[in-house]
């Protein structure tokens, strides 16, 4: 059996989610400039794309939740996107933020050192498909694939792009991501995609869940771990990985349950 690099049984790997969002409005340049200041190895991150084909920065496929712009992501162009606030609504001392494109992402990433974990949104199957194909060309493009991953609820998409290049680094998340511990189902679900990693929602992972997962030699990144307890449980579990809003309280645990180790 080839090792799985992102196996962590000795430190969960630290991944925010949308940036370092308890203090930041989520997915825009300073959430995730904050997480990296703060010790997150990775950034997970949210792709929708605009009417005319620009892929850009944002959680929801509509734009009414984090922003001063209401309707689907994909019915405007990017120069309408580009005029909207996306960071008043979080506080009004961010009022002013633009949301990011992902090229501008993938290249912060790259010069900042860190990992991100770019999931596919779209509200549609034929949105997410379009929206994974542009992506995985844009990894490509920016010579990306190393550090790069590609993530969604939206398999079929995910396939898509592995199918166009093979190489691509793929976490999908377990389907339905609530519903009762089925570890056949969701081993299943992760080689179907040629993926080394499954992200799991931590309310409904169990020992023996963990316990089927590794043993298929696969990765398990334990979200939404914002608060405390949900980061203590999954530690214990054995996860591989946290994944949550906020990036300071999740180092301060996995220094403390799992200190760095030095040569």
């Amino acid at each position: 059996m080839i090792a799985n690099p992102w196996l962590r049984p000795n430190r969960p790997l630290a991944i925010a989610h949308r940036g370092h969002t308890t203090e930041y409005p989520e997915n825009t340049r300073i959430a995730y400039e904050k997480a990296v200041e703060l010790g997150a190895e990775m950034i997970e991150c949210d792709v929708n794309i605009s009417k005319d084909g620009v892929l850009v920065m944002m959680h929801d496929w509509k734009l009414d939740r984090t922003t001063n712009g209401s309707g689907k992501v994909s019915d405007h162009t990017f120069e309408e996107l580009q005029r909207l606030d996306a960071g008043a609504k979080f506080h009004p001392q961010f009022a002013g933020a633009r949301i990011p494109t992902t090229v501008e992402t993938l290249r912060y990433y790259r010069e900042a050192g860190i990992m991100g974990c770019f999931e596919v949104k779209g509200g549609d199957d034929a949105t997410s498909k379009r929206i994974a194909s542009a992506l995985v060309d844009l990894f490509v493009k920016e010579k990306a694939l190393d550090y790069a991953l590609m993530s969604s609820y939206w398999h079929p998409a995910m396939a898509l792009a592995k199918s166009k290049v093979p190489e691509l680094m793929l976490a999908p998340e377990r389907l339905p991501d609530d519903a009762p511990p089925d570890p056949p189902e969701a081993i299943r679900q992760a080689r179907m995609l040629g993926s080394a990693i499954l992200q799991y929602q931590y309310t409904v992972m169990t020992p023996e869940v963990m316990a089927a997962l590794h043993a298929a030699n696969l990765a398990v990144w334990s979200w939404s771990t914002t608060d405390e307890p949900s980061m203590v449980t999954s530690i214990e579990l054995g996860a591989d990985a946290l994944m949550g809003d906020d990036v300071r309280l999740m180092i301060q645990v996995l220094d403390r349950m799992r200190p760095r180790q030095t040569a």
